[in-house]
């Protein structure tokens, strides 16, 4: 809460400018979930450069230009770094270290984070598919018993009725699972938890990294460059 309200706005009229289609019903989509209380789970899909951690700054800095709160955190503490005041999950909300299906945040109800949690508006989580599914669902039921007691009827909604923006690229690092088959890491992803069903996915086709070049050539470089991890990616 103590961010200067000013500087956010300014910081964010300076992206909204730079935003195409895609990045703004992104925007859109989870600002009238923010705006209407109305709780829901998204999955923001882009390849690399695609601009994901834009969309990412520019809802942090529109939030919390109005004065609300934003959790963002990452899978990995690169990817954290890149967010203005975020963490990783594990670091933001206790999560352990070793998960099973029946695992809780380590978070008392008397805590500081639990009463952080119970106003916050947004929690952004990147990078999610390095994540074991497991990790997911072990926040939504820690969230949904903390938000039970703002309204008893945030136990039965993902996450207790607070706003999740989930965003990766499934063609990038998957959760390892040592000495795991195929069929052990595809068992693990996001895709394969009950929360995946009533997630809405957005999509980022466009990649921006070839706006930021000077002359053609570079551009050339750039979208051949771009093809090729997308190939990666697909095998």
């Amino acid at each position: 809460m103590s961010y200067n309200l000013e500087e956010m706005k300014q910081n964010f009229e300076q992206l909204f400018v730079h935003c195409n289609a895609e990045q703004l019903e992104v925007y859109n989509n989870v600002l009238q979930s923010v705006q209407s209380k109305a709780g829901g789970v998204y999955f923001v899909y882009g390849s690399g450069g695609c601009g994901k951690t834009f969309v990412w700054k520019m809802l942090i800095y529109k939030l919390r230009s109005l004065g609300l709160i934003v959790l963002p955190v990452a899978s990995s503490g690169i990817a954290a770094t890149l967010m203005p005041g975020g963490r990783t999950t594990h670091s933001q909300f206790r999560i352990p270290i070793v998960l099973d299906d029946c695992s809780s945040c380590g978070i008392r109800h008397d805590s500081d984070i639990a009463e952080l949690i119970k106003h916050t508006d947004l929690i952004i989580w990147d990078e999610a598919p390095m994540q074991h599914r497991y990790a997911f669902e072990c926040l939504d039921r820690s969230l949904r018993d903390i938000m039970k007691a703002v309204d008893p009827k945030r136990f039965s909604m993902a996450f207790g009725g607070i706003t999740v923006v989930l965003g990766g690229d499934f063609r990038q690092i998957l959760h390892v699972i040592n000495q795991g088959s195929r069929g052990d890491v595809v068992s693990a992803t996001i895709t394969r938890s009950p929360l995946w069903l009533n997630s809405k996915i957005l999509l980022l086709y466009r990649n921006m990294r070839l706006n930021q070049a000077q002359d053609t050539f570079k551009v050339e470089q750039l979208r051949l460059f771009a093809e090729w991890v997308l190939k990666i990616g697909n095998g």
